[in-house]
């Protein structure tokens, strides 16, 4: 198959899976939460502080004890200032956490990303080969139409049709299940000669940092499980999209491409199976006799 025609492919496809995943979220959500998030921002604020602080010094600290080269240094240090992959908030919703809080985090990081991403390159001493600001209009389109469109369709059916909603949700959340199993597969297969390509520092590097984005998503949470569980997700699932199209329009050295592709495949095993983990978790803890 020719590669242009295959990579479109891949684009409309993982397009369709991030539609469905924040249709499934937006049916199950409360806007009146949503609201009393904002109201409240404790838990924002340490998401932010974890996504745009934390997280990068962790990777800045893992390329530098690695000796990675600059190309994987750059794609790393690109993941890590880049926070906010759609994917967080259907874990959340998963693993039974704060939806509101997760959706309110996955949106101010898709917002904050356009700005705070070349600023954190910067403070972190990546060199960017061009100053082409043609990405945001890229980025945006992709965060309105893939994201933030089903995400208040689905909202919208949740207020006005709760009993449609529900059913709904129960039916796209199968869907989206089957798709992360679908994906899961080809995550293993597609992936493994990618991580091997990559070199071992770098997989250790990735692994490091989205570990610690997972973990440090839960530390800096309000002491409530909803929030630490909604932190963590949101945490450990970074926009890999955006990351792609920048290492693609900014960085000329494959292996900061690579990384990118690195990351994602890691991400997104840590970030399922730390989902089942804590949803686990969630339903024995409600089982428990009180």
């Amino acid at each position: 198959m020719d590669p242009a025609l295959l990579q479109s492919l891949e684009n409309l496809v993982a397009g369709a899976f991030v539609v469905l995943l924040m249709l499934s979220v937006g049916l199950d959500l409360s806007l009146s939460g949503l609201a009393a998030t904002l109201r409240r921002p404790a838990g924002l604020l340490a998401g932010l502080v974890s996504g745009y602080v934390l997280v990068p010094l962790v990777s800045f600290a893992l390329a530098h004890l690695l000796e990675l080269e600059p190309g994987a240094r750059a794609g790393l240090l690109l993941c890590a200032v880049a926070p906010g992959g759609p994917m967080g908030a259907y874990l959340a919703l998963s693993a039974r956490g704060d939806v509101a809080l997760a959706v309110a985090l996955v949106l101010v990081f898709n917002v904050a990303n356009t700005l705070l991403i070349p600023l954190g390159l910067t403070v972190l001493q990546v060199p960017v080969p061009t100053t082409d600001n043609g990405y945001l209009w890229d980025m945006a389109f992709m965060i309105v139409a893939t994201q933030l469109v089903p995400l208040v369709v689905g909202a919208a059916v949740h207020k006005a049709r709760p009993a449609i909603a529900r059913r709904l949700q129960t039916a796209t959340s199968w869907a989206a299940n089957a798709l992360l199993l679908v994906f899961g597969v080809a995550v293993v297969v597609l992936e493994g000669g990618r991580f091997l390509a990559a070199g071992w520092p770098t997989v250790l590097a990735v692994l490091g940092a989205v570990v610690a984005s997972l973990v440090l998503g839960w530390l800096v949470s309000p002491p409530r499980r909803e929030a630490r569980v909604a932190l963590a997700s949101v945490g450990v699932i970074h926009s890999s999209s955006a990351c792609v199209l920048l290492a693609s329009a900014w960085f000329p050295d494959p292996a900061t491409l690579l990384t990118v592709l690195t990351w994602a495949g890691v991400m997104f095993i840590v970030g399922v199976g730390a989902s089942r983990w804590m949803r686990r978790g969630a339903v024995q803890a409600a089982a428990a006799p009180r």
